[in-house]
């Protein structure tokens, strides 16, 4: 009857052991998964402000490139003079 007793009290020692183990597993992964969720939220906010950069980036190179086209075309055009009719 005494085997009995000290196996019981061995198997429950054990299970007292890995239920604890396992409470440390789950807090770990809880853990994590809260990391991963604010990274992930932190990696969309990122990458919605550079999306919108990007777009902004765009914008202001067409803006220039088309000034530099008006520009560039302002000094290859003729420039006639006013002809003025001296009446005399």
């Amino acid at each position: 009857m005494g085997n009995k007793v000290t196996a019981l009290t061995q198997m429950e020692s054990a299970c007292v052991t890995i239920h604890e183990a396992l409470k440390t597993v789950i807090d770990s992964q809880t853990h994590y998964r809260l990391r991963e969720a604010q990274d992930r939220a932190r990696a969309e906010d990122l990458n919605s402000r550079v999306s919108y950069w990007s777009i902004g980036e765009t914008i202001a190179l067409f803006v220039v490139s088309f000034s530099q086209v008006l520009l560039l075309k302002s000094f290859f055009t003729e420039k006639r003079p006013a002809y003025r009719a001296v009446h005399s």
